[in-house]
């Protein structure tokens, strides 16, 4: 069957030979209904109805905005919109905010003596052209990468539409990891792991990526079960993974009444603006345990502050009782741990999973000591950490990460005779495989000695330091160096750093991305993600 009848058209855009919108075409064609072989079908990304609605009423002007005839464009005139649509990506504003009288007052306060015109169907035709200049530089960037890593959200819109936004990391020449944001795409149906895989399959297959990727790192559960036909590896995110353990272990009644109780504390404070000068509390909706550790915390350091504003105020069905403020406090310290350990990963972009190990063993030590002194939510988040991530050890992807980690090094090729040699066996062994000696067999003197030598490196001051620049200037480890280009590329988790650890700028940004329109979701948050990096 001809692949392009196949090929998805995520931006309502016609495609040319390459896959990308053939700017050939006119414009204002974009919005034209198709029919016929315009038809949905299962690989489809929208429903065909959605599509004919969105193509017959792409924007509606509103009633408010003066009517003008379009002039030939100057330079003061395409100037302001490139900055315009620059602070709309950015920001990730839905591109109706053009019409909105309030702006077009502001850009005229701004240029009073340019007259400017500025329609959402004008500043799209400006977005796709960049989505289409930006899109070109990052498949020269991708094509020329080896050893890929995909990550997969698998998130859901404020109205329940569920999407899949895909990210390429690779390692460069340079040996700096590059992080670029494929696709994001709407879920038809029911977002099963094999709905999932077999959109990450499509999406590969259009970025000519199919053979190059390795690991998939997602936060979508069951993945291992999609049976894939490629030989690809799923992972799970690190921070789902903390998510689900928090969650697990908080599942019972005395937890969520003092979770629900501690919700109508900080709503309480959120709407009675007159008292609320002396408590500061932060609302979590949610179930991640970062957004109810703020919350929590916030409660329990203003505590005194509270209780003087409720009796004062005679609130009693809402105050917290003895039982449920010792509980508060352990909970507090308890996810404290998780905190601190969590921190060391990083604030922004991706971190490599070689760091996960030692981590792990932080956590379950932090949370051991609190065990030790008879906190019960620590010793349910220790249980609960062992069951998702006790077994890491017996992953060759997270032991020989670790391994080639200068920092972390001695956690896994010291640890114990067994484990540290075994690990060391089989680097050996890869090496000799990639100078063509195969598997198996007699370990050759060559290999052995590289892994000696670097084996008995100190774990040296990168502890400050980006490991990846250990191997940029390691000449004498070329060939072992080849095995940590392809296992340090693997992330830690599904999403940048930034969302995890910077609750309050993750919540702005889900926000901005639900109030996007559906036909401009892919464009914008691939724009958002990529253009500061091309």
């Amino acid at each position: 069957m001809d692949k392009r009848r196949n090929r998805i058209d995520r931006n309502h855009t016609r495609r040319g030979r390459n896959g990308f919108p053939d700017r050939s075409i006119p414009f204002r064609r974009v919005f034209k209904p198709q029919t016929g072989r315009g038809r949905c079908t299962p690989g489809s990304h929208y429903h065909a109805s959605q599509r004919r609605e969105h193509d017959r009423h792409p924007y509606t002007r509103p009633s408010n905005i003066r009517q003008q005839s379009i002039l030939p464009y100057t330079g003061s005139q395409t100037n302001v919109r490139k900055h315009v649509l620059n602070m709309i990506v950015r920001d990730l504003h839905p591109l109706s905010l053009v019409e909105d009288e309030g702006f077009q007052r502001l850009v005229k306060i701004l240029h009073p003596h340019t007259d400017i015109f500025l329609s959402a169907s004008l500043i799209r035709e400006d977005l796709l052209n960049m989505h289409e200049e930006i899109r070109v530089k990052v498949q020269q960037e991708v094509s020329r990468a080896k050893d890929l890593v995909l990550s997969a959200e698998v998130w859901s819109s404020s109205d329940e539409a569920s999407y899949l936004t895909v990210t390429c990391h690779f390692i460069s020449l340079e040996w700096e990891l590059k992080s670029y944001m494929l696709e994001t795409v709407h879920l038809i149906g029911d977002h099963t792991p094999e709905n999932v895989h077999q959109q990450l399959r499509i999406i590969s297959n259009e970025w000519e990526i199919m053979e190059k990727v390795q690991v998939v790192v997602t936060n979508k559960d069951g993945m291992k079960r999609a049976k894939p036909e490629v030989r690809w590896t799923y992972m799970p995110c690190f921070g789902e993974t903390l998510n689900k353990v928090f969650r697990e272990a908080m599942n019972n009644s005395d937890w969520r009444d003092l979770l629900k109780k501690c919700r109508r504390i900080a709503a309480f404070f959120q709407q009675k603006t007159s008292i609320s000068r002396n408590v500061q509390l932060t609302q979590s909706t949610g179930v991640d345990w970062l957004p109810v550790l703020t919350m929590l915390s916030n409660i329990y350091d203003q505590w005194p502050s509270i209780f003087k504003e409720f009796m004062a105020k005679q609130v009693e069905n809402i105050c917290l009782n003895e039982k449920e403020r010792d509980m508060l406090n352990r909970a507090v310290n308890a996810l404290n741990v998780i905190r601190d350990t969590v921190e060391k990963m990083g604030y922004s972009g991706y971190s490599s999973i070689s760091n996960i190990i030692p981590l792990r063993d932080e956590l379950q030590k932090g949370l051991g000591k609190l065990v030790q002194a008879k906190n019960n939510v620590a010793q349910r988040l220790s249980e609960r950490c062992d069951h998702h991530i006790g077994g890491i050890r017996q992953n060759h992807w997270f032991t020989h990460s670790t391994a080639l980690d200068p920092q972390f090094k001695s956690i896994v090729l010291q640890n114990g005779e067994d484990e540290g040699e075994t690990i060391k066996a089989q680097l050996k062994d890869k090496m000799r495989y990639n100078r063509g000696g195969g598997h198996g067999g007699e370990m050759s003197f060559f290999e052995d000695q590289i892994l000696h030598k670097y084996t008995a490196e100190p774990d040296w001051m990168l502890k400050s330091q980006n490991p990846l620049q250990f191997w940029a200037t390691k000449e004498e480890y070329k060939q072992l160096s080849k095995l940590a280009h392809k296992y340090l590329t693997v992330v830690s988790t599904a999403v940048p750093l930034e969302r995890i650890t910077q609750p309050e700028k993750s919540q702005l940004f889900l926000n901005r991305r639900n109030c996007l329109e559906l036909e401009n979701i892919s464009m914008m948050l691939f724009l958002n993600s990529n253009q500061d990096k091309i």
